[in-house]
């Protein structure tokens, strides 16, 4: 049988597909990087109205609060209560709440496409109260390139 037939490559034809391999692994990784980059972006993103959120409600910003939220936002109290949207905005509107202290710590980002999932933990303190701290997960859908929070729960682990 000889090696010269149709089907035998030459070493530098052989050369040329590794090339080409290494090549194509290459622009497949740096997609897969770009990809990852764009998600952290979000996540990013993500935290960055986490904040903005925080800042509203310490300032009883109802406007900004209701650029932050869906439509059909529920909220679940870390003591049980349920509020929707107009419900939740009401009672910031009241402004019972008087937050010495509203911030987020250990908060990470899980996006699913365009559903992302915020957790963290929260610390506030109210006037002389006592500094209570919960953890949070907040449910954040982006549509028309805008991100809106649809579902948050708070659950306190001290008083």
């Amino acid at each position: 049988m000889s090696d010269s037939g149709p089907c035998a490559l030459s070493p530098t034809h052989i050369q040329g597909r590794i090339a080409g391999v290494i090549l194509l692994a290459a622009i497949c990784l740096t997609a897969a990087a770009q990809k990852g980059k764009e998600t952290n972006d979000e996540s990013e993103r993500i935290l960055t109205l986490e904040n903005a959120w925080n800042q509203a409600e310490k300032n009883h910003d109802t406007k900004a609060l209701t650029m932050l939220l869906g439509e059909t936002f529920d909220f679940t109290d870390d003591d049980g209560r349920y509020m929707n949207k107009r419900e939740w905005l009401a009672h910031i509107t009241k402004e019972e709440d008087h937050f010495e202290v509203l911030g987020n710590s250990g908060m990470a980002v899980h996006q699913f496409g365009n559903v992302a999932v915020a957790t963290g933990v929260y610390r506030s303190k109210m006037g002389t109260g006592r500094l209570l701290s919960g953890r949070f997960t907040d449910v954040w859908i982006q549509k028309n390139g805008e991100w809106k929070c649809v579902a948050s729960q708070a659950t306190l682990i001290s008083r």
